[in-house]
């Protein structure tokens, strides 16, 4: 159970939306209802996975803040979880979208917080002593 939080949860989003595109379901809606100005918002699966991969990215940079060594391991499969996207998006069909574009991204800049909030937590806990 415990390696189950090592997973990149921005590259589950990305699995789950290869998932729904290669069965042909992105655009499907969701959810559509009126709204007080009369317009007509609906809701398609591709979206809701890119509010999904929102959430879920404020987790991972909530994830980035622990300086343990199992952290590592989390920013190198946050890492293979980008490389990943972006070899789907470039050499799969189905994911050559806009919508797997902004969750390839969130999956970037879960890897550069992730790095950079690590270095910079562990430049503050390991300080050098000031020299005269």
């Amino acid at each position: 159970m415990n390696s189950i939080r090592h997973l990149p949860l921005v590259g589950c989003v990305a699995l789950i939306y290869a998932a729904v595109a290669m069965v042909g379901g992105g655009a499907q809606t969701v959810l559509s209802t009126g709204l007080p100005s009369g317009a007509q918002w609906s809701l398609g699966a591709g979206d809701l996975l890119v509010v999904i991969a929102v959430v879920a990215l404020y987790f991972e940079v909530l994830k980035a803040t622990r300086t343990t060594q199992a952290s590592v391991v989390d920013h190198i499969l946050s890492l293979f979880a980008f490389v990943a996207c972006l070899f789907g998006f470039l050499f799969v069909g189905a994911l050559g979208t806009s919508t797997f574009l902004v969750i390839m991204i969130m999956a970037l800049v879960d890897v550069i917080a992730g790095f950079t909030v690590t270095i910079s937590t562990a430049r503050r806990d390991f300080s050098f002593p000031e020299r005269e």
